[in-house]
């Protein structure tokens, strides 16, 4: 009896664990997707920056705080994109550069790309 009970106990160990791998995976496949819709919205974005200077410059215009307007969402845009990334690499033995953004591995005492100490 105790031999049942520990193939039981050792299935149930098992199913847990790969509930949890489950439960990882969907989160980092809808993280993934959330990332590919941002990257299309900002390459939409720079799209509509590059449109509005030509116009604006073309016309004459001053567009000076359109541009501000929209390089501010840029950022904003771009800083949730690094934070989505950010987050698929939690668990990862990886680190992302402070000064350049470069992915180094985890024990890397300096940045492969731009030689800053991490």
């Amino acid at each position: 009896m105790a031999m049942f009970e520990e193939v039981l106990a050792r299935a149930k160990a098992v199913a847990e664990v790969a509930g949890k791998k489950t439960g990882e995976f969907v989160e980092n496949t809808k993280i993934k997707m959330e990332i590919a819709d941002l990257q299309r919205e900002l390459a939409s974005l720079y799209e509509g920056l590059g449109r509005l200077i030509y116009d604006g410059r073309k016309s004459g215009e001053n567009i000076d705080d359109m541009v501000d307007a929209c390089l501010a969402h840029l950022a904003e845009q771009n800083a949730y994109l690094e934070e989505l990334q950010d987050r698929l690499l939690e668990g990862k033995n990886v680190t992302r550069c402070t000064e350049c953004g470069h992915l180094n591995d985890g024990d890397a005492r300096f940045c492969n790309s731009c030689g800053k100490a991490l």
